[in-house]
């Protein structure tokens, strides 16, 4: 019987093992067309598409026209990384005022009002007047994401997106996209940013190359850690993390139960060796000194 269960818990591990590299390597692949939408994004002409601000104001991306700008797409019941995203704009914003423009759009489109954005917005900064917290229907943010270069999926806990922010340039088109991560480098980001809005507004062509973190698994979730605008800190995930922590036990203790007469064998050779070596070594020192 103890073979037979062990023989079932090893090729458990083979089957996830096996699973995990397949999992992996689908993970790399969309990841690599992830980064190649969003590489393609660059140069793009957004459409005139029209929001509504946080105050009800109807507004259209035109308003911008001579005047680069940052996009970012968040959604107000993340608690992931939208938060990581949201302050590092209100980082910005605060350094430089009102030199720079950010319009924060909400790709939850069933859900997100102005009023919700609003309330997620007062979280960040109590000055509307140079960031505009926005909602949209269905067909303006698929058009909007979609020329962005922009990933979302929705699931049963919220939504999987990319964590990228935008330039916009001063003729409507995607400057350059930026990604952000969990290592919580906001100064990297941010100087990212504002390298891009100069170069935007100086006129100077991008390359076509993303940047920020290029560590896209990490970028399109965040699992561990979430931001709490309410106190401005980032908290532990305790439901993720006791989650792995259960599933390790549950596979590790029926190995420790099944085998516990093994391990408590070699326990106690090895201890038995540590005490001759230590016996041995006593005979030694007292032979040294005679």
């Amino acid at each position: 019987m103890k073979r037979i269960l062990s023989f079932i818990i090893i090729l458990f591990f083979l089957l996830a093992d096996s699973s995990s590299a397949s999992t992996a390597s689908q993970d790399k692949i969309k990841n690599t067309e992830l980064l190649a939408s969003a590489s393609r994004a660059v140069g793009t002409r957004l459409g005139n598409y029209s929001l509504i601000d946080q105050d009800g104001n109807k507004f259209s991306l035109s308003d911008y026209l001579g005047r680069p700008f940052i996009l970012n797409l968040i959604y107000t019941n993340c608690v992931t990384t939208c938060g990581i995203s949201t302050v590092i704009l209100a980082e910005i914003i605060k350094d430089a005022g009102r030199e720079v423009n950010i319009v924060t759009v909400s790709f939850d489109y069933e859900r997100d009002t102005p009023q919700s954005m609003k309330e997620y917005g007062g979280n960040f900064t109590k000055d509307f007047k140079h960031w505009r917290f926005a909602a949209g229907d269905r067909d303006t943010i698929k058009g909007l994401t979609n020329e962005l270069g922009f990933y979302y999926q929705k699931t049963k806990n919220g939504f999987d997106h990319i964590n990228m922010i935008s330039v916009i340039d001063l003729n409507g088109k995607v400057y350059n996209n930026i990604f952000y991560g969990s290592d919580h480098n906001n100064e990297k980001i941010k100087n990212e940013l504002i390298a891009s809005l100069s170069g935007a507004l100086s006129g100077t062509n991008n390359t076509g190359n993303i940047s920020g973190f290029t560590g896209i698994i990490d970028a399109i979730k965040l699992m561990c850690n979430y931001y709490d605008p309410v106190s401005g800190a980032y908290r532990i995930s305790y439901l993720y993390l006791s989650g792995t922590i259960s599933g390790i036990l549950f596979f590790t203790v029926p190995i420790i139960i099944i085998w516990r007469k093994e391990l408590l064998s070699l326990f106690n050779r090895i201890k038995d060796i540590a005490t001759k070596i230590g016996i041995t070594r006593r005979k030694l020192e007292v032979n040294d000194r005679l």
